[in-house]
């Protein structure tokens, strides 16, 4: 039988149990969470999923799902998707920002690597109020993908600069064993 695949986003109060219903919810149509990203944010739970099984498992899921999540208090967003082909071969990095002071740089980091047409594949950031002086610090990290065509060397350099002009603590490593 031929799989396909959903992308499932979601958004409700947070409770402790709400990731278990969610995976149990998906499963119980007959298909399978393949990837998820999973946070609290202030008081709400958020995921994003890509859920992968039979034609007719993810048929039932984008006709059920809805009335079963709003029952959770959730809201859902529900989008077909499809593995893609031929995609050149792509080398996967981490890059890490620490201490971050100024809330607004992320549009300058986002900027750089749309500039050197490096994909972000996934951009985590989390920002913490310190209770000593009322000051934020904060850390954003990101997995980047760069192509054959691209020279690491050139870009690490690219990067070295962006961070000193930008006054930023970060580093950029290769991924492994993706």
């Amino acid at each position: 039988m031929m799989s396909a695949q959903l992308i499932v986003s979601a958004i409700a109060p947070n409770r402790p149990g709400m990731t278990n219903d969610i995976v149990q919810l998906v499963q119980s149509f007959g298909a399978t969470i393949s990837e998820s990203h999973m946070t609290v944010m202030s008081k709400e739970f958020a995921v994003i999923m890509e859920v992968t099984g039979p034609w007719n498992a993810l048929t039932k899921l984008e006709h059920q799902l809805p009335v079963k999540a709003q029952q959770l208090g959730m809201l859902t967003m529900i989008k077909r998707s499809d593995k893609p082909i031929n995609q050149p071969k792509m080398t996967p990095y981490r890059v890490t920002f620490s201490n971050i002071s100024d809330r607004t740089i992320i549009k300058n980091i986002t900027e750089f690597f749309a500039q050197n047409t490096i994909n972000i594949e996934e951009l985590n950031c989390r920002t913490l109020l310190s209770p000593q002086s009322d000051q934020y610090s904060g850390e954003v990290k990101l997995t980047v993908s760069l192509s054959d065509e691209q020279s690491p060397d050139d870009i690490r350099l690219k990067f070295e600069q962006f961070c000193s002009e930008q006054n930023l603590q970060a580093e950029i490593t290769l991924l492994k064993n993706c």
